[in-house]
């Protein structure tokens, strides 16, 4: 009994050691989601300002983007059509 604490011990100090090394004066950088990194100008030439929680996103006039940074038209009913009216 008094063997298995002394090495469950010794496991825990050496993968803190392990895990508390520093490679380099690399200073922190945390991952970032593709959204993000594309802050830059898309194929089309909008730049991607915000991103709704279901992952639409939209320039900074709120145009809605494609995912080569096009924008998306706004769907149009055509004439003819039957509209949706609610309540009736």
């Amino acid at each position: 009994m008094r063997f298995t604490a002394i090495l469950a011990a010794a496991l825990l100090t050496i993968a803190g050691v392990a895990q508390a090394q520093n490679y380099g004066n690399q200073p922190y950088q945390p991952m970032q989601n593709q959204a993000q990194m594309s802050g830059e100008m898309g194929g089309c030439g909008h730049t991607v300002s915000i991103t709704d929680e279901y992952g639409f996103r939209y320039d900074n006039m709120g145009n809605r983007l494609n995912a080569r940074g096009c924008v998306i038209a706004p769907p149009v009913t055509p004439d003819g059509a039957r509209a949706i009216q609610n309540g009736r």
